[in-house]
């Protein structure tokens, strides 16, 4: 099936390209159900007249690039990196993310082309279906909306963690105001949608570009007082870190166990192709988008796992992640060690900012996931409901408002006072589902 199946040779308005091998199910009892069928559009995207009635294309090219990198730069990133260093050590952590990024350039690619094939909500979910099987698409793409939906809790819960770094607000106060501001986000225009994250990922962009820049100072010793590091913590402690086993299979088992981070800390550059029925012109803005974000998250994500190898032992106590504040990050270790430790604010700051923007990521991407399910009849009806500005506001507040939340302050469990419990323990309970679903 070649895109010149799809390609209109008219002018002026849709035509009807009718393929009913690729016709959405008919949603019974609905108004709109009688117009459900493919047609291309007269810039020859494949579109449904759905789809064109209830979303709008307010995206362009530089938004799309830059929601790919305001989705997979976060706390992977900035707090993530110690715990795959002193997992793998730092060849290890090196190996894990390269290869994790390797998989993801093919799979960017391949998204890429698809969807410039076939820019519908849902993407790949849509794909699937299309090309595939119907159950398949059912099968991922409500694996997407169950990963999303544990997403924004995760990332809201890391929050309040950040918060806890400056202040000792009860966390419900946190997470009620980042959800409000989640929802006003989602509920806007896919326009200014697309602007807020622009700038979230300028800010992500800017702060790993100065982090990259200030470790290479450090490690080569550019500091007043500081030694020149270099590869010295590649010999002592070593490369590699045995990890639950001893020998080579230790080691090996450290390299697997990067695997996972490193899967959580890339999820999200896949949001860009969400939102294809959103963008203008996809079929030469999504490529083009997906190259260029791959580039950049796998450039920055390498630099920086290179560089913290370089700056931290895999040995230090200080990387266990806790405690999930800027304190265990490593650039924040490295910047202290050398005089530095007003790094740690302005690395929280950013964190959290980059926190929220993870967040509204996974609601773009879940949102629009359980839109293309509720086209097939696959979700319920009601989430097809949308503003007269195209945005489905109830598959926003499913996805904000039915995650679990943790809103306790750190204390001890009921029933037994010698196990106690944090915040941070909310946020490790949602991440590590989240990282699952991600990985399937």
């Amino acid at each position: 099936m070649s895109s010149s199946d799809f390609h209109n040779e008219g002018q002026g308005t849709a035509s009807e390209a009718y393929h009913p091998e690729i016709e959405p199910a008919r949603l019974d009892g609905d108004d709109v159900s009688q117009h459900s069928k493919i047609l291309t559009d007269h810039d020859g995207d494949l579109v449904t007249v759905l789809e064109t009635q209830a979303l709008q294309r307010g995206l362009k090219q530089r938004h799309l690039s830059m929601l790919g990198i305001a989705g997979s730069i976060g706390t992977g990133l900035f707090l993530g990196l110690g715990g795959a260093v002193q997992t793998g050590g730092p060849l290890g952590a090196l190996l894990g993310y390269t290869v994790v990024g390797l998989v993801v350039c093919a799979v960017q690619f391949a998204l890429g082309e698809v969807s410039a094939l076939l820019p519908v909500t849902g993407s790949f979910v849509r794909h699937a279906e299309f090309l595939v099987d119907p159950a398949l698409g059912f099968a991922i793409g409500w694996n997407l909306v169950y990963g999303n939906l544990l997403s924004i809790p995760s990332e809201i819960t890391a929050i309040c963690v950040l918060f806890e770094f400056w202040t000792d607000i009860n966390p419900i106060v946190w997470i009620v105001v980042f959800i409000i501001l989640t929802l006003t986000v989602g509920f806007s225009l896919v326009r200014i949608f697309g602007e807020v994250e622009f700038v979230f990922a300028a800010l992500k962009i800017a702060l790993v570009v100065f982090l990259i820049i200030l470790g290479l100072v450090i490690n080569l010793g550019g500091t007043p007082g500081s030694p020149r590091i270099g590869f010295s913590y590649w010999n002592n402690p070593g490369p590699f870190v045995e990890y639950i086993a001893s020998g080579n299979l230790g080691k090996f088992l450290g390299f697997w166990g990067v695997l996972t981070s490193a899967v959580f800390s890339f999820a999200g550059v896949e949001s860009l192709a969400m939102a294809a029925a959103e963008t203008c012109s996809p079929r030469r803005a999504i490529p083009r988008a997906c190259k260029r974000v791959f580039a950049r998250v796998l450039l920055f994500y390498i630099l920086a796992v290179l560089i913290v190898g370089m700056l931290v032992r895999s040995d230090d106590e200080r990387l266990d992640g806790s405690g999930y504040t800027s304190a265990q990050s490593p650039f924040v270790i490295a910047a202290s060690a050398a005089g530095y430790p007003a790094i740690a604010s302005v690395v929280n700051a950013v964190v959290i900012t980059s926190a929220w923007s993870a967040g509204n990521q996974s609601l773009l991407a879940g949102t629009r996931v359980l839109y293309g399910l509720a086209l097939k009849g696959q979700a319920p009806k009601i989430f097809l409901r949308t503003t007269r500005w195209g945005t489905p506001y109830c598959d926003d507040c499913l996805l904000v408002a039915g995650g679990p939340y943790r809103c306790g302050r750190s204390g001890f469990v009921v029933g037994d006072p010698t196990k106690s419990y944090s915040i941070a323990d909310g946020y490790e309970k949602t991440r590590n589902p989240y990282e699952q679903a991600s990985l399937v």
